[in-house]
């Protein structure tokens, strides 16, 4: 019998090391991955990170960054007693050069949770859909939340919240 042909109970047990010495590094880094998500994903949950009534999104004129904000946000004209109007779309790179705001005037929770907003500015979209330079519009709080980080965030100066 040669010598290859025998097994060596040591080696088979530096073999199972060193595959737990591989796969151990990884486990723990997707266990970590995967508790980070979860809290997160609970934190947002939470009330009081929730965008409220009252709060500002704020372009500042000449502060669009054409290659940043690739994105159309739609939204929704509504009247004075809220009955939907007319669909219009937000274009970050169209509101940042010239301006405009939006306020957070209400929430609505069915059938989904939508934003109540007042936009001002001097328009919304380069084609059609354009808002207008004052409209009271409804968006998603994701959609929300996107227009605010293409604005820096929540508030006005600074960026703070303003409430």
């Amino acid at each position: 019998m040669r010598q290859s042909d025998r097994r060596d109970p040591a080696r088979g047990t530096s073999d199972h090391i060193a595959s737990r010495a591989v796969w151990l590094p990884a486990l723990t880094a997707m266990a970590i991955m995967a508790a980070g998500c979860v809290s997160t994903f609970l934190v947002l949950q939470l009330d009081e990170f929730r965008p409220g009534i009252g709060d500002i999104v704020t372009f500042k004129p000449g502060s669009e960054d054409p290659d940043l904000w690739q994105t159309i946000i739609p939204a929704t004209v509504v009247s004075a007693m809220g009955s939907p109007v007319a669909a219009c779309s937000l274009d970050p790179n169209v509101i940042a050069e010239k301006g405009g705001s939006l306020v957070v005037e209400g929430l609505r929770d069915k059938p989904s949770l939508q934003y109540r907003l007042h936009w001002a500015g001097t328009g919304t979209a380069r084609s059609g859909g354009d808002c207008g330079a004052s409209a009271d519009i409804l968006v998603s709080r994701t959609d929300l939340q996107r227009l605010a980080n293409a604005a820096g965030g929540f508030g006005v100066g600074d960026k703070g919240m303003v409430r």
